[in-house]
């Protein structure tokens, strides 16, 4: 009889103090220094089996991880026994330091050797934790709809508004587990911050542990183009405060999902890794790839370079329920099907991942994005606009007057088309 099991771990990726200003902070600006630290990265995982082999989810506190920092994890839990499936995504927090090498001095690679060893020691840790400790557990799944939340700084707004919960009770007595599944940036410290923090995924995760007495995990959704949360507080007021009301809110919505809400998932689980190419027309990305700063994999491919990413996404399926893992900042339209921009009127978008999803009876479809490697922003066709003197080096405006940033880190047009025939070729194997 087949019976749900779980395990979780978490790690401080710790830094000397003394140190912690030789970093630079990612996601916003080249070569700004960390300042000060306001609360120290983790890195969790969890370890999900129904009776048999068994699978590693593995959360890290920072910007993003390319498939090369992915690989040297995967490769330092390879003995692990019975583990089919290592997964390893970023919470997207832009108060961490550079991960992917893009924010240090221009054409100069940001990211700190010593840190590194450290996130992937905190990773493989809370990894070895999480599979030696397991419990007997039944599942649940919930959510709840957020009010007033959100921000969308790109036409058209659309967004999923939803945060979602998958929560394991043990059976033995033991501490639960809550998966914390919400589409938003984590940026709630703003441009203008210098300090070191996890953003609100970690004060979400810390709120809801506190409260129940259970491990809890932050998984981030499709939050391209560009999905924040709205600013509570105004400019002039402390950033830290707003991140502290976002997170509060957020804690807020996750204890409001009542159990007699929630419906109860059935053990089974099956698991699709899916390796695909993507053009790489971005000669940004090249160059970075040239100086040794990006460490995905490439290859010689038809695109504006000669060159494409060899890249992957995984479907986990569950009763009821498929996660996808996906390998960037998908933007929510091309899960939803929802209005697209229309900037590019010659684009022609893919199937939204949905409608495949629901055509080969895959049940809900909770996204993961950042998940084992990164792509950049995975921009409709539709809306896909580049600066015609200078693409991808700078942005450009549309004739509605929005921002075309997104394309500037963007592998290129093609991206959102081969992500979705993955996912077809994935979804069917999930529903023989």
């Amino acid at each position: 009889m087949k019976e749900w099991h779980f395990g979780f771990g978490r790690r401080q990726i710790l830094f000397p103090e003394s140190e912690v200003q030789s970093l630079y902070i990612a996601g916003y600006h080249n070569g700004v220094h960390i300042s000060e630290t306001l609360d120290w990265c983790e890195a969790r995982a969890v370890w999900l089996d129904d009776g048999g082999e068994g699978a590693l989810i593995i959360g890290v506190d920072c910007v993003a991880l390319d498939s090369g920092t992915v690989g040297t994890i995967r490769d330092a839990l390879k003995d692990i026994p019975g583990c089919q499936s290592v997964n390893v995504f970023a919470t997207h927090t832009h108060a961490g330091p550079d991960t992917l090498g893009l924010w240090g001095p221009v054409m100069q690679d940001g990211k700190n050797k010593a840190y590194m060893e450290a996130l992937v020691r905190a990773a493989c840790e809370a990894a070895g934790e999480a599979a030696a400790g397991t419990h007997p557990a039944s599942l649940r799944f919930g959510l709840v709809k957020t009010e007033n939340m959100y921000r969308d700084s790109r036409y058209p707004t659309v967004y999923d508004e939803n945060l979602y919960q998958l929560r394991f009770a043990a059976l033995d007595g033991a501490p639960g587990l809550r998966l914390l599944f919400y589409g938003a940036h984590a940026e709630s410290l703003r441009g203008g911050n210098t300090r070191l923090s996890r953003d609100y995924p970690g004060l979400l995760c810390d709120g809801v542990a506190e409260a129940t007495g259970d491990g809890a995990m932050f998984l981030p959704g499709a939050v391209g183009g560009l999905i924040m949360t709205r600013e509570f507080v105004n400019a002039s007021a402390s950033p830290v405060e707003n991140l502290k009301i976002t997170a509060g809110k957020l804690v807020d919505y996750a204890l409001s999902i009542a159990e007699e809400s929630e419906t109860a998932v059935s053990p089974g689980m099956k698991l699709c890794r899916q390796p695909f190419v993507v053009p790489l027309d971005n000669p940004v990305f090249l160059a970075y790839k040239a100086l040794g700063i990006l460490k995905n994999p490439s290859l010689p491919f038809q695109s504006a370079t000669g060159f494409g990413v060899q890249t992957e996404l995984t479907l986990l399926g569950l009763d009821g329920l498929t996660i996808a893992f996906l390998p960037g900042e998908l933007f929510p339209e091309l899960a939803s099907g929802a209005a697209y921009g229309d900037a590019n009127p010659e684009g022609v978008n893919p199937k939204p991942l949905n409608e495949i999803a629901a055509e080969h009876g895959l049940g809900r479809l909770l996204i993961v994005g950042l998940a084992n490697d990164e792509l950049g922003y995975i921009i409709p066709p539709s809306d896909f606009l580049l600066n015609e003197k200078t693409p991808y080096l700078s942005r450009t405006m549309d004739r509605r007057g929005e921002d075309h940033y997104e394309e500037t880190n963007s592998v290129g047009p093609a991206c959102a088309a081969r992500l979705a025939d993955a996912f077809a070729e994935a979804a069917g194997w999930l529903e023989e």
